[in-house]
């Protein structure tokens, strides 16, 4: 399960106060029936006019998106490999400066940061809390989780470049560290646990 989008709550928010009002009126029956007549009437000229102009919206959109997400993937390359970018259909860009929401609908939904502050605070709480967890650290690149609840946010953090790549997921439908494998922000490789074995040692000569 995946964080849904910011956009529903707003569009719900949007909704609501339309539905609120439509069901208020004080103005007679004849009022009432020549206003739905008019509605009708008015309907008919933008729904001719919305089929025609359409398909070129929706190219436009399609063509800004494309693009948005190319320009993410080529900034935040280092956060991710290019495999998870090209699963990514949309990317809006949010009210926080240098952040960006990005999802696609086989990978769920992404934020990308582009600041210092936000890769500080963020490796802090990886490296110092208790319910975070690194999986990878070369001090350029951290890679781990922190949990809260039944919730898990996923981090990627370049502290060169100050940029922060997360995903929040449900702990109870996915495992953590399965999920970063599948993503491929680590080796799936894991490192043997099991001790090398002693090298052998030539035999002494016997003295003369």
């Amino acid at each position: 399960m995946h964080c849904p989008l910011p956009a529903l709550r707003l569009a719900a928010c949007a909704v609501l106060p339309a539905l609120v009002l439509s069901g208020c009126s004080d103005s007679p029956d004849e009022d009432d029936a020549t206003t739905v007549t008019s509605t009708h009437e008015t309907t008919v000229s933008p729904s001719t006019t919305a089929t025609v102009s359409t398909p070129a919206t929706s190219t436009s959109a399609s063509d800004g998106d494309d693009e948005l997400v190319g320009e993410i993937a080529e900034h935040f390359s280092t956060l991710a490999p290019a495999s998870l970018f090209e699963q990514l259909d949309t990317c809006t860009e949010t009210s926080v400066d240098g952040s960006f929401d990005c999802s696609g609908p086989d990978i769920g939904q992404f934020q990308f940061f582009d600041s210092e502050a936000k890769a500080a605070s963020t490796t802090q709480l990886l490296t110092e809390l208790r319910s975070s967890r690194i999986v990878e650290d070369s001090g350029e690149r951290i890679v781990g989780w922190s949990t809260l609840g039944t919730s898990a946010i996923i981090t990627v953090v370049d502290t060169d470049k100050g940029q922060v790549m997360q995903q929040l997921i449900s702990t109870d439908q996915e495992d953590p560290r399965q999920r970063i494998e599948e993503l491929g922000l680590i080796d799936s490789a894991e490192p043997s646990s099991e001790p090398a074995e002693p090298a052998e040692q030539p035999a002494e000569e016997p003295a003369s």
